[in-house]
């Protein structure tokens, strides 16, 4: 491209920019946009400029084609990417393109990418962004307490430790409930019966606020004294026997925990923020084009929300 625009007949192309059609902003949708930004590096991209109806969009006059993204739609949504919905699909162009946005800021900045291995993962593209971003800025201290002062005026509800068997049927359910009635050992029982991930260990599944959980689960946890265990209890992945370990009733929350919690939440609000920002600048400084007659989805990503 060199700067010239491409002349496109009877195709709707918004830029980034500052060169032709309208601008759009460019924010990170959420955290997990780092983990695709450099995924499927070997996604293959053409460069002519040209009205060729394969092409959805441009990245700093790199051509995006169909095929590429449609195999990407696939390879992240485990799905066939004509079962994916306009929705879904709108975001995940959205990433598609901000990951070729920050690729292209790279080269242009002369970043060694050569070094990076081909199997990129969090890491690499946590790299990437902090050669590209810098550091985020820090939490101020006067927020975090401020937040800190609110939340320990809040009742922290009464939280369960559970462990679970998770089985096939009602009756083998009522199998393992006998077992266990009987004294046999907890974890013997969770080995030889229960398919969840963690059988082995116990089907430990760590502590849950009262009300969290799927109204029916919450009221059969709930209503358990530590050490006893439950009827056997239908779910979406089969029969849950639970068992509470320990019940910490209603109270004033451990201001400790509420610190270190609103510490995370706003850094990590702070990181996200300053990813926007800066992806944001980096699509205005590569220039990106959206070819949305060309896509098979009535697009609604983050650039048609500023049309």
């Amino acid at each position: 491209m060199g700067g010239r625009p491409c002349i496109l007949d009877s195709v709707s192309c918004v830029r980034l920019g500052g060169r032709v059609g309208t601008c759009y902003s460019l924010p990170m949708s959420d955290l997990r946009w780092r983990r695709s930004i450099l995924s499927g590096l070997a996604l293959a991209l053409t460069v002519s400029c040209g009205n060729d109806a394969n092409t959805i969009a441009s990245v700093g006059g790199r051509r995006l084609e169909i095929g590429p993204f449609q195999t990407y739609v696939g390879e992240v949504s485990g799905e066939a990417w004509q079962a994916v919905s306009a929705r879904a699909t709108s975001g995940l162009l959205d990433q598609y393109v901000d990951r070729q946005v920050v690729l292209d800021a790279a080269r242009r900045r002369n970043l060694n990418l050569t070094s990076l291995p081909s199997a990129t993962g969090p890491s690499e593209a946590q790299w990437l962004l902090d050669e590209l971003c810098g550091p985020a800025p820090e939490p101020s201290e006067a927020e975090i307490s401020s937040e800190v002062e609110r939340k320990a005026e809040e009742t922290r509800p009464a939280r369960a430790h559970v462990r679970q068997l998770l089985l096939d049927s009602h009756e083998q359910g009522l199998e393992a409930l006998e077992r266990l009635s009987a004294g046999e050992d907890y974890i013997e029982v969770s080995r030889q019966l229960s398919r969840a991930p963690n059988a082995s260990d116990g089907g430990e599944l760590g502590f849950f606020d009262q009300g969290s959980l799927q109204p029916e689960i919450d009221e059969v946890i709930f209503s358990l004294a530590p050490g006893e265990f439950s009827k056997p209890v239908q779910g979406p992945s089969g029969y849950h026997v639970f068992q509470v370990l320990e019940v910490v009733p209603e109270g004033p929350p451990d201001l400790a925990e509420v610190e270190a919690g609103v510490r995370t939440v706003f850094a990590q609000k702070m990181v996200r923020e300053h990813i926007q920002e800066c992806v944001r600048g980096l699509a205005l400084e590569v220039g990106v084009e959206i070819y949305d007659k060309h896509l098979w989805f009535p697009y609604t990503g983050r650039y048609a929300e500023e049309k």
